[in-house]
């Protein structure tokens, strides 16, 4: 039986913060490692490198290499997100939200069967997201200590904190990036070259290590095209704002004016169908790009970065470990996807050209699954490798219109009025923020 002989060397292309994120924790996890951070240019459609935000599932990854959130928010790295806004995007033009932490609860069954149980019979009800402490913190613009907001980071502060502490760590900084051998050696501008037992593609799209493998294309699914970036002139407060316009749709993140359509960066959605092969790993934009809505690009670098400090290779490559994270990595990119498809396939707005293209896309069959699911049942079922709050879910569609054929049995022992009721009285301690821990 041959001994499983640990990495000796590691290299990571990329010059953001996947690549950073990924050299420091790297080497932490192989104290015994030579880690080498070899950096490139962050390309203008690396969405994950130049807008960071990290939703509250995969902080701990931060929190393991020394970045907790309190440190980040208290040094001013990151600033608290709680929820998006949209408007002009569901079926009556009527605003909602999706916090970035899970909805209240209520001892008499689930919040939304509850809240469906009394809108159905006209009873008068707050909106969903009124229900949601997240959601009430970003709309009174404060911040609620028992509410874990995502972390909206600052690039150039993240860098520049990664840098300080991959150098203590002792991650080896390389000359810039030159290309890569015929012996799929890494060649450096210096005329130096890396050969290492793995090597990470943290650059970007343009997969400096991985562009000849096969991409799976979800413009169908996510229909973004180019993409234009500018200041906003105001702040959004803890809160991204999306408006719908009949050619797509345009946002406000924390200053950051964001227009879907123009002469903008163009944006191709998709994935890497299989992120790690041979000696290379995939990860970030490099792997999977989900586009700009909900600016989930980081969060999926970090998810992804878990898995592979879970499943850390050995000096030879091992099929069934890589296939394994294949697998997982798929699941996490293909949940992220469905989620970010909610908001364009979910029964929301359907006027102007580009909503009415999107009645001719093709859906991927999770996505229909669940979609049908929702329609007769009001459930969202459960997924492996999920790193959005289920509840958020259920905000997406609820805030389109969307309403379930069925109600839940469990609430049905409860009277239409006394749900409104309750529902009501939650929103209301909600509000005066005078609600259990």
């Amino acid at each position: 039986m041959n001994a499983r002989v640990p990495l000796r060397s590691v290299a990571v292309v990329g010059g953001g913060p996947v690549a950073l994120v990924s050299a420091v924790a790297l080497q932490q996890a192989l104290p015994g490692a030579e880690v080498t951070l070899v950096p490139a240019p962050v390309p203008p459609d690396a969405l994950a490198d130049r807008f960071p935000l990290a939703l509250p599932t995969v902080q701990d990854v931060l929190a393991r290499i020394g970045m907790p959130s309190d440190l980040l928010l208290g040094r001013g790295v990151a600033r608290p997100r709680y929820a998006s806004a949209f408007a002009d995007w569901s079926r009556d033009g009527t605003e909602w939200m999706v916090g970035d932490d899970a909805a209240a609860t209520l001892a008499q069954g689930r919040l939304a069967a509850l809240w469906l149980r009394a809108q159905a019979a006209r009873e008068r009800v707050p909106p969903f997201h009124a229900l949601v402490p997240a959601c009430v913190a970003a709309t009174a613009g404060i911040a609620d200590p028992r509410v874990e907001p995502a972390l909206d980071l600052d690039p150039a502060r993240l860098t520049q904190a990664l840098a300080s502490i991959g150098g203590q760590a002792g991650v080896r900084f390389a000359a810039p990036f030159a290309g890569v051998g015929p012996d799929g050696a890494i060649r450096l501008q210096d005329g130096a070259q890396i050969a290492a037992d793995l090597m990470v593609d943290a650059g970007g799209p343009a997969r400096l290590l991985s562009a000849d493998r096969a991409f799976e294309d979800w413009r169908d699914a996510l229909p973004e095209g180019r993409v234009a970036f500018g200041a906003a002139g105001e702040d959004a407060g803890g809160c991204d704002r999306y408006r719908a316009t009949a050619q797509g749709w345009r946002a406000n993140w924390s200053g950051v004016r964001v227009e879907l359509g123009g002469d903008g960066v163009v944006i191709v959605p998709g994935r890497l169908a299989e992120p790690f092969a041979g000696r290379v790993v995939a990860l970030g934009d490099a792997v999977v790009q989900p586009g700009p809505l909900g600016r989930a690009g980081f969060t999926l670098a970090l998810g992804q970065l878990a898995l592979l400090l879970e499943l850390l290779p050995a000096q030879e490559p091992e099929p069934l470990l890589q296939a394994e994270l294949n697998r997982r990595a798929r699941l996490q990119a293909e949940r992220m996807r469905d989620f970010l498809a909610l908001h364009y396939h979910g029964g929301g707005r359907t006027q102007g050209p580009f909503w009415c293209r999107l009645h001719a896309a093709k859906r991927p069959a999770s996505l229909e699954a669940l979609l049908a699911q929702f329609a007769r049942r009001g459930q969202i079922v459960p997924a492996d490798e999920e790193l959005v709050q289920r509840d958020a879910w259920t905000a997406v569609l609820l805030g389109q219109g969307m309403r379930p054929e069925r109600p839940d049995p469990v609430t049905l022992s409860t009277a239409p009025a006394e749900a409104a009721r309750l529902i009501r009285d939650l929103a209301a301690r909600l509000a005066a923020l005078d609600y259990p821990v």
